[in-house]
């Protein structure tokens, strides 16, 4: 016991850096985590917006409802949806449709409709 010369002190210091290393690591790892999941989230909740906006419009063309230039605004408990309809031939429509969730997440899409074949001929995201 007379011959320790510090032993303990230094040793502790190491202990406790590995742990605070690990500690540190650790918390990275669930920010990281919870960072994904909540971008999973927004992914998810803009494609159901973007769903909800494209069945709307459809079902506002084929009612045969939208006049030459339509538009329509909406908000959700998750966000909010709008979309402009044009009318480019007697049978083709253009819609633009843009989805922002609460967190700003914003996606945009547009599509053309042809009336005369019932399908979409042309589906672009930006």
């Amino acid at each position: 016991m007379r011959n320790e010369k510090g032993f303990i002190f230094p040793t502790t210091l190491g202990v406790i850096l590995f742990c605070l290393f690990i500690v540190a690591y650790i918390s990275s790892v669930l920010i990281s985590e919870k960072r994904f999941y909540s971008e999973t989230e927004q992914y998810y909740i803009l494609e159901n917006l973007m769903q909800l906006a494209v069945d709307q419009s459809l079902l506002e063309i084929k009612s045969q409802s939208a006049t030459p230039i339509t538009s329509y605004q909406s908000n959700t408990i998750n966000g909010s949806l709008s979309y402009e309809i044009k009318e480019l031939s007697p049978s083709i429509y253009e819609v633009h449709l843009t989805c922002k969730t609460i967190r700003n997440k914003v996606n945009k899409a547009r599509y053309q409709f042809d009336l005369s074949k019932n399908e979409m001929i042309l589906w672009s995201e930006y």
